[in-house]
């Protein structure tokens, strides 16, 4: 829990007051920064705690959550803290940055060079060295594909990506696999199923 996040979410997060949503808004951004460090960073709670907090039903937090991405509120954040803290891929709920020019999230503050933010809100870091030509122009080598880490991401023989986009219907992004995009059957999180629109080939049955 951070003071210094809850404080800016209750007092000065910039949540426009002409919306109709705006107090949904407004409770969902404090549930989000009592879980966020005082950089504003590395906020993770479940959904299910989420509504907890609100009382709010998981639609309207799931609604809530994209709303306050898309007012530029807050962004997705880095999964190494969320990863570390919890083993199982398909406990993973979503990572989330707080975005205010008074933390050190707000978009290029806090950056160690000058790479740009990617889609995600993570600052997409260069591969490989630069090196200047005779004519004083800075190129990058292209990366090894050689490493795993370079490796593109399959496609299907259409071209487009192998991975189905979500459904919408579950707690999963695009960028979770398929194996973590799962219907929990209560709130302690301990049985889910693979959701029946994002991952049909995994078949039911709960775990």
């Amino acid at each position: 829990m951070s003071i210094e996040a809850i404080d800016w979410a209750l007092n000065r997060a910039p949540i426009p007051t002409d919306r109709k949503d705006a107090s949904t808004l407004a409770i969902t951004l404090i549930a989000l920064a009592n879980h966020a460090g005082p950089d504003g960073r590395d906020a993770f709670p479940s959904v299910e705690r989420m509504v907890r907090y609100t009382r709010l039903s998981r639609r309207t937090i799931q609604r809530s959550l994209r709303s306050l991405e898309e007012l530029g509120l807050i962004c997705a954040g880095n999964t190494r803290v969320r990863d570390a803290k919890i083993p199982e891929a398909n406990a993973r709920p979503q990572v989330y940055d707080l975005l205010s020019p008074e933390l050190s999230t707000a978009p290029n503050e806090g950056r160690q060079d000058d790479a740009p933010p990617t889609s995600r809100g993570r600052q997409q870091k260069r591969l490989g060295a630069s090196t200047a030509t005779n004519g004083g122009v800075s190129t990058t080598p292209k990366p090894s594909f050689n490493r795993p880490g370079n490796r593109p991401t399959p496609s299907a023989p259409d071209g487009r990506s192998a991975v189905r986009p979500v459904c919408g219907h579950c707690d999963a992004r695009d960028s979770d696999p398929v194996s973590a995009r799962v219907v929990w059957l209560d709130e302690d999180r301990t049985r889910s199923v693979p959701c029946p629109r994002c991952a049909p080939q995994r078949g039911g049955g709960a775990r």
